[in-house]
């Protein structure tokens, strides 16, 4: 369990590099928030596709580890170019190039970690919250750090953290295969399945404003006047906060059923935007990055956990793909771009007030989730 989550740690720890300080770095080579919403969202979109292929492969082949080491190097490699471009058209380029191989490597980890929480009767909460930390915790150094030497030497850092990732990677023991084959009408008949295809579907409502702050608070903060170290706080201030939700969250689905936990999480995020729709303060912003604590967590930890019950075992990777497709791909292309646009246009308490609406009308899609459900089971039994 000490190597799985070390390296689950090491890996996270980059995610923060290019998913927080990346627009900041995108602003100081002048660009503005619609073209680095449009940059992400570009990524957004080449995930569509780069995920479910990289998923695909893994089942395949019987092995993820492999995969992830080949995707890991490959973004390695690809960063230095990305972080060293200084026009918008060369970055998007370079990005969506970076995000075909590099956005598969957290659902791969997720199945991984799955995987191995299955085998070796482990909570896979516990072993995921060692990703949050380290997204936390490189946030924080990695304010400080820009803060003193500025934020052009990002791709020294990156490519130091990501080369540890690597080697932990390397260590690692890969998954079980299943005796199953995996082939295209398996994957086609998984895509029919109406339960599935709605639970993304909410999914993806949810996930629309949590992709639009991801990519764009920092834009937001900046802004208001807020240093890199706030930057950095603001982001140990909603992974840290999530480490409890994380430690507990298997208990709690095991009592009140994953839909039950997703529903919470989804009216939390309602309150989470809200709050961030009424102000103009960063301290508040800050300390409101505490409720990415439950609300995260239990919104996707309980998806995982959900989707499992939708998706056969020799198509896992597949599943998480879909579910990584949605969540960062379509909610990212949405959230980004839409984000970046309606904060340039209309500022960020509109951006951030639609976020509350959304939020809204997937939890109401979540509950009428749970009562179809529990009508269907009446009824079957009513009908036996």
């Amino acid at each position: 369990m000490v190597r799985i989550s070390a390296y689950v740690y090491l890996l996270f720890s980059t995610f923060s590099m290019m998913v927080f300080f990346f627009p900041l770095y995108l602003q100081n080579k002048g660009l503005d928030s619609s073209q680095i919403g449009a940059i992400f969202a570009c990524g957004a979109f080449v995930s569509i596709f780069a995920q479910p292929f990289w998923g695909y492969v893994s089942d395949r082949t019987k092995t993820i580890k492999k995969i992830i080491i080949v995707i890991l190097t490959a973004s390695l490699f690809l960063s230095m170019g990305l972080l060293s471009m200084g026009s918008f058209t060369m970055i998007i380029l370079f990005y969506a190039v970076f995000m075909f191989f590099n956005s598969a490597s957290a659902p791969l980890t997720d199945t991984l970690t799955i995987s191995y929480a299955h085998e070796n009767n482990k909570d896979y909460g516990r072993i995921r919250l060692w990703g949050e930390v380290g997204v936390g915790i490189s946030a924080l150094l990695l304010g400080l750090l820009v803060e003193r030497i500025g934020i052009d030497y990002l791709r020294y850092i990156y490519a130091v953290a990501l080369s540890f990732a690597i080697i932990a990677a390397l260590l690692l023991k890969d998954t079980k295969a299943t005796p199953v084959p995996v082939n295209l009408a398996a994957l086609g008949k998984l895509f029919m399945k109406p339960r599935l295809l709605w639970f993304l579907l909410v999914v993806l409502i949810i996930s629309i404003p949590h992709r639009m702050n991801d990519s764009m608070l920092a834009i937001y903060l900046s802004e208001l006047g807020a240093s890199e170290t706030q930057l950095g706080m603001a982001w140990f201030v909603a992974t840290i906060s999530t480490v409890p939700a994380l430690f507990f969250v298997g208990k709690l689905i095991e009592r009140w059923s994953a839909l039950g936990i997703f529903i919470i999480g989804a009216v939390i995020y309602i309150i989470r935007w809200a709050i961030y729709s009424q102000t103009d303060n960063p301290s508040v912003l800050i300390a409101a990055q505490a409720l990415h604590g439950l609300s995260f967590p239990l919104f996707f930890v309980a998806s995982i956990h959900y989707l499992s019950t939708l998706v056969p075992n020799e198509l896992r990777a597949t599943g998480q793909a879909a579910l990584a497709v949605t969540f960062g791909g379509l909610g990212g292309i949405i959230g980004s771009a839409a984000g970046g646009y309606t904060m340039d246009n209309f500022g960020p308490h509109t951006a951030f007030g639609a976020g509350s609406i959304f939020a809204l009308v997937g939890t109401v899609a979540a509950v009428s989730t749970v009562l179809f459900h529990k009508r269907s089971a009446t009824q079957q039994v009513q009908d036996s």
